[in-house]
């Protein structure tokens, strides 16, 4: 009767353990993000999605430049398990280095066209997560301070009256830096492109180390001009800045904000699952409350008034393919290094 009574004991305890020690076990579940968007957003996620799950997730934020040399400093012990947003290019320089891993979402159906074109050029390594227009911001009351005309067009921003008024990303740190660098070479050609940043050089205020910054630089009343995108605009304008925004007259790309897994991370399975959920338009709707305005990847998520839709004039057809690749970068940025960063050029 004792050995019997001791093994109902030792199997009653063995199954309360499993009562408490389930939700636990649960908790422990976990996955490692780079978050190359507003740092509100990352938050916001972080949040939402520890919410819904119970899967804790570590968040470190990062610009897509900066993302890109993580993953290649922890290629062979990868602590990455997904890479959240930042500019496309990176994205597809990852994949194309093997980084990143091949992943067909469920949701694939359910993603706009240029989401999907992302996914394929990236051989599935990749996804479009957002987009969004690149253009000139503007502070209207110091342009008029200026006695300057508002910029229109790219050539305005080299004129003389703009001298130290214009903020961008810097390209060597900056996903954005180097997209209005990449734009301007698909817009000019290399060498033109090359000749005509040579003289902005001389009208750059400061090279922000995030795209975003220039935005929010002029928005401090630090320079009149920023070259970055409409949704960081509208963001300030949100927040009670006085900001215009144009698209550059020759023409301007959308960026494709991307959304990749990394290769060997631990945490395969909950990234996957990450993955799916931030595609969903329940995780895109979230952006809203973030006050980040890019157009969403999923065709089911409504869209939202005063923002314009992505098919405005204005927009050009961006080569991805060829400004995603590692080569063309790496010749593009030391190029800018030596010709334009330069000391020679002042």
């Amino acid at each position: 009767m004792g050995g019997k009574r001791v093994s109902r004991l030792v199997a009653a305890v063995f199954l309360g353990w499993l009562v408490v020690a389930g939700p636990v076990c649960a908790q422990t579940r976990r996955i490692n993000v780079i978050c190359s968007v507003q740092i509100e957003w990352c938050e916001l996620v972080k949040k939402a999605y520890q919410q819904a799950t119970g899967v804790r997730m570590a968040v470190i934020h990062r610009s897509s430049i900066e993302a890109l040399a993580l993953l290649m400093a922890e290629r062979k012990n990868p602590r990455t398990d997904v890479w959240f947003g930042g500019t496309g290019d990176p994205h597809l320089q990852a994949a194309e280095q093997g980084l990143t891993v091949a992943y067909r979402s469920r949701q694939f159906d359910d993603l706009q066209p240029w989401a999907q074109a992302q996914a394929k050029r990236g051989a599935f390594r990749t996804v479009g997560l957002y987009s969004g227009a690149l253009g000139i911001a503007y502070n209207p009351e110091q342009i008029r301070r200026l006695g300057v005309e508002a910029p229109r067009c790219w050539r305005d921003l080299v004129r003389p009256e703009f001298e130290r008024q214009v903020m961008m990303g810097n390209p060597t740190s900056s996903g954005t830096g180097y997209l209005i660098l990449s734009a301007l070479t698909q817009l000019f050609g290399e060498d033109g492109a090359f000749a005509y940043m040579k003289k902005l050089h001389r009208n750059v205020a400061q090279y922000t180390h995030g795209g975003r910054g220039s935005i929010e630089n002029v928005v401090r009343g630090e320079a009149s001009v920023a070259i970055g995108f409409m949704h960081d605009a509208i963001t300030a304008q949100e927040r009670g800045a006085k900001l215009a925004f144009t698209l550059p007259c020759e023409g301007a790309p959308a960026e494709i904000g991307s959304l990749s897994l990394v290769a060997g991370g631990a945490n395969a399975v909950e990234a996957r699952e990450f993955y799916e959920w931030a595609l969903s338009p329940e995780a895109q709707t979230l952006a809203r409350q973030a006050s980040a305005f890019q157009w969403s990847s999923n065709a089911r998520v409504s869209g939202v008034a005063g923002l314009p839709t992505a098919d405005m004039s204005g927009i050009i057809e961006y080569d991805h393919r060829r400004f995603g690749s590692s080569e063309v970068r790496k010749r593009l940025l030391t190029r800018w290094v030596n010709e334009v960063n330069a000391p020679g050029n002042e």
